[in-house]
Formats: structure tokens, C-alpha cells, sequence
């Protein structure tokens, strides 16, 4: 039988936002702590393909939903500071939830009543229909009344994960990725005996962060006490061309009393429009549609900013929000009370600080787990230098330590060879893993200019052919053969 490669106090299952954020806190203790990713990188799955926004707890504020409006709540309140801790791009922008007809301003004044009497801070209703031209001047002018929430923010939603990993690494967590779970058993000690595809573990708790395989994960200890479900997401993003077009997340309501479609910066300086929102079949599915790009998103962003035309969108893509049922499930499993549930679904982004506290310091502390902080826990990590943020003189002073960062590979993005081989010394080993990290193929042309170049840089670095580089792991293999190779290998009489 293989021997166990290593045991830990605490396993988290999925490197998304949800397990980033409990590795980061367990990090704070003095306990061994390592987080599992099935993927060639963290931050390849649901949480890449979120919207980035930081909810202040409106709208969805429901008696149904105790868990999400604390996590929102408390969530958007650590938000900021977090964000500073660990020199991720965030920006406080406030929200717009604006109304075209009477019947919409009385769901508006409903959506007002439940905010204030949920805590939700400083949320105002402005009829003032000059304030509002005021504060969105390209917003269309048959708007009438807005609900505003000024704790509303966007965060980079990869950005956050690298930052949270980052610093839990810094903290003592380890981080094993391409480690599938295959099975979990309980030992005689009552410790779970972990397999993976990157070989055995031990360890006394766990926690199951594993967004859309979260419920196939619980089955391996005869957990069935729940399926995973979600919704499909279609949006746009836009060209950097109309940055400033809106300032602050401007949505609409519907009079229905469900939420509209909405147009919002980025912390990047595009802008992000949608959504078209689905319950489809396949779980997991990101596949866009001419249906629901052309037929839905399109003409509902233009309702409310008529002036952003459809030939500035870029990139439109899809992302898959994973739930089950209508608030989040995190809990202790009823098969066994230290293996831990921790599915955030719509809105984790926002409560994942608070939600990845809560797990710590509550449901495992409950579960047994000793909590002795740590006197030596340095909250603070430092991003990768970004060339494209810097003053000329910062410019200067960068580029005189480092001469690589003043080779822009990126045009699009002004992303900066130094930027990418930092990128990899922190773990990027794909292209999609140098993307995240930099931002370089995220512009106008969408990699059409610096893709070769970022695999050239991959396969130098990581001493590997770039016959082996992938897009984002696995068989995502981009360049299977060198043309040249191919052609001489006809030339002597072979085949294709």
C-alpha cells in the first residue's frame, strides 16, 4: 500500500475563493493547514468567472437567506481592508439600482425598507432625477428614481485568491495542485486518510470547498445529503475605450421584484455588462449564445446606458455560479461533524473573509479543532509590480533593477516580460496561469499578440518544450507540433 505522504491538521478541498479563504485564516494559528486543487493552477474554476462585484447585503435580503445576508454583510465590511493587506485591486464604488416606471420605484422603496432595517450602511432613495444625471451622466434618461448603497465594490476576483494563498504559503499553509480527490476513508484514529492524484494524505479535519464538486466530494464519505445545482451567467466585457462610460454599478430592477441587468467598471478600467441568468441542464456549462448575448444582454444594458454600443465589447464569456438551494450551505456534515460543508455560491465572492472566519473559528473550533494564534502571522503580501500602474519615475526605478520589465510583451494590457517570469516564480505554469496573474491576452486583441510570446517565455523559464506548455493544464496543449518540424519531416518522405 502507498505510505501516506504527509498528515495535517486541516485539509481544504478546492482552490477557489471559499478555500482560499479558510487556508488564509487557518494560516493564523499554529496548526498545519494545505489546500488541494484538482486543476494545474488555483483560481481555474467557478471563482475566475465571476463578476467581481462586492455586494453591501441589497438586494436579496431575505429571512429565507440568514447565512448570505451575514456573510454579505460582515463580508463587504472586511472587504476593503483585506484588500489592502494584501495589495489586491479593489475600488469602494457604490451601486445604482434605478427605476424607469412608478411600479418600479415601489419595489425600490421595498428593497429600501429591508436594507435599513438589515444594517445595510448609508443606503439612500434618490427621486432627485438631476442628482442622479449628476452622478451618472450617461445614464438613459428616462430613469426616474435610483436606490443608492454606497459600500458597493469590485475586487479582482483572481486577484483575491492569489492574494489569499499567497499569504497563507507565507503563513505556513501548503498548496498541492493537479491533486484530484479520488476517495476519502476514516482511519482507526479517527483521522481521514485523503487519495489523490498527487498521492496519500492524513489528515483530522476537512474542509470541502469544492464549488461544483462539492456534493461528489461529501459522497465519499457517504454524505448524499445534497446535489449541486447552479446558474449559467452570460456577459460582455467592453473595451477600455469606454472606460469612465459609468462610475458606479448601475442596475435595473424589474418590476417583477427580481433583479435586472446591470453595467459596471472593473478595477482593470474596462467595463463588464449583463447578465443573462439560467438554470441549464449541464452543471458547470459556460457556453454563450447568440440568444443570450444579442436577444437579452445587449438590449437590457443598453436600456440603461444607451450610449455604450455593442461594437465595443471584447470578450463575452459565461461563468457558472454553484449553490444548493437559496442560501449557502456551510455546515458540518451530519455523517461526520469534522468534515465540513462550505458552498457560497451567488455573492461569495463578497462573503468569503467572513464566511472563511466563520468556518475556523466557529464550526471547527466546535468540532475540536485547538485555535493558539500565532505571534509571528504577517497579514501583508505584496502583488506582482504592474508596469502599466507605475509613475514614469516608479517606471525607471523598477526597470533599472529589472531590465525585463521594460520588454512589454502585452500591448493591449502594457504588461511587462518581468511581470510574467515573476508570475511564474509564484506558481503560474500555464498561459491562462500567466493571464490571471498579469492580465497579458485580456486586451482588445484577446492574446492574438502576445500569446506566442508568453509561451516562449513559459518554455524557457520552466526548461520545457513549448510542445508540453498548456492553456490552463491537462490536454489543453496549444502548440502540438512545430510547422517547421512537420514540414522538414515531409520532406523526408513522412507522413502528417
Amino acid at each position: 500500500m502507498q505510505a501516506v505522504k504527509a498528515r495535517y491538521d486541516v485539509i481544504v478541498i478546492g482552490g477557489g475563493v471559499a478555500g482560499a479563504s479558510v487556508v488564509r485564516e487557518l494560516s493564523k494559528y499554529k496548526l498545519t493547514a494545505a489546500i488541494f486543487e484538482k486543476e494545474a493552477e488555483v483560481c481555474f474554476g467557478q471563482t475566475k468567472g465571476t463578476h467581481g462585484i462586492i455586494h453591501s447585503g441589497l438586494p436579496g435580503i431575505s429571512s429565507l437567506t440568514p447565512m448570505k445576508n451575514r456573510g454579505e454583510l460582515k463580508g463587504n465590511l472586511m472587504m476593503e481592508q483585506l484588500c489592502k493587506d494584501l495589495d489586491v485591486p479593489y475600488e469602494k464604488i457604490g451601486k445604482l439600482l434605478v427605476a424607469f416606471d412608478k411600479e418600479e420605484l415601489e419595489y425600490l422603496k421595498k428593497y429600501e425598507f429591508k436594507a435599513k432595517r438589515n444594517g445595510v450602511p448609508g443606503v439612500e432613495l434618490i427621486t432627485d432625477t438631476q442628482r442622479i444625471r449628476q452622478m451618472e451622466p450617461n445614464l438613459s434618461d428616462k430613469v426616474i428614481a435610483a436606490l443608492y448603497t454606497p459600500n458597493t465594490g469590485i475586487v479582482s476576483p483572481w486577484g483575491l485568491v492569489y492574494g489569499l494563498i499567497e499569504n497563507a504559503m507565507d503563513n505556513g499553509a501548503e498548496l498541492f495542485v493537479e491533486a484530484e480527490v479520488r476517495a476519502i476513508s476514516v482511519m482507526e484514529n479517527g483521522d481521514f486518510l485523503i487519495e489523490t492524484t498527487n498521492g496519500r494524505y492524513q489528515s483530522s479535519y476537512i474542509v470541502n470547498a469544492a464549488g461544483l464538486n462539492a456534493d461528489k466530494i461529501a459522497n465519499m464519505i457517504g454524505d448524499y445529503s445534497f446535489n449541486m445545482k447552479g446558474t449559467r451567467q452570460q456577459r460582455i466585457i467592453m473595451d477600455k475605450k469606454v472606460e469612465g462610460i459609468v462610475k458606479h454599478l448601475v442596475r435595473g430592477v424589474k418590476a417583477t421584484g427580481g433583479l435586472g441587468d446591470f453595467v459596471c467598471p472593473t478595477v482593470y478600467g474596462d467595463v463588464m455588462v449583463g447578465c443573462k441568468v439560467e438554470n441549464v441542464s449541464e452543471i458547470g456549462d459556460t457556453r454563450t449564445t447568440r440568444e443570450g448575448l444579442e436577444d437579452w444582454v445587449i438590449p437590457r444594458y443598453m436600456r440603461l446606458v444607451p450610449s455604450l454600443s455593442p461594437a465595443m465589447g471584447i470578450r463575452p464569456f459565461a461563468g457558472f455560479i454553484p449553490k444548493e438551494g437559496t442560501d449557502y450551505y456551510v455546515k458540518p456534515s451530519d455523517v461526520n461533524g469534522r468534515f465540513i460543508h462550505m458552498v457560497l455560491g451567488s455573492s461569495g465572492i463578497t462573503a468569503s473573509p467572513a464566511m472563511g472566519e466563520y468556518v475556523v473559528q466557529e464550526l471547527l473550533a466546535r468540532a475540536g479543532l485547538e485555535l493558539e494564534a500565532k505571534q509571528d502571522f504577517n497579514s501583508y503580501r505584496k502583488d506582482i509590480p504592474h508596469i502599466h500602474d507605475l509613475t514614469d519615475e516608479g517606471k525607471a526605478e523598477l526597470v533599472a533593477k529589472n531590465p525585463l520589465y521594460g520588454h512589454i510583451v502585452c500591448r493591449c494590457e502594457t504588461v511587462s516580460e518581468g511581470e510574467m517570469v515573476e508570475a511564474i516564480r509564484r506558481g503560474a505554469r500555464t498561459r491562462d496561469g500567466i493571464k490571471y496573474r498579469t492580465r497579458s491576452g485580456m486586451g482588445r486583441c484577446q492574446g492574438g499578440f502576445c500569446g506566442p510570446r508568453v509561451l516562449k517565455i513559459l518554455s524557457r523559464e520552466l526548461g520545457m518544450p513549448m510542445e508540453q506548455i498548456t492553456r490552463k493544464g491537462g490536454n489543453s496543449v496549444e502548440v502540438p507540433y512545430k510547422a517547421k518540424e512537420l514540414l522538414k519531416k515531409k520532406a523526408r518522405g513522412g507522413s502528417w
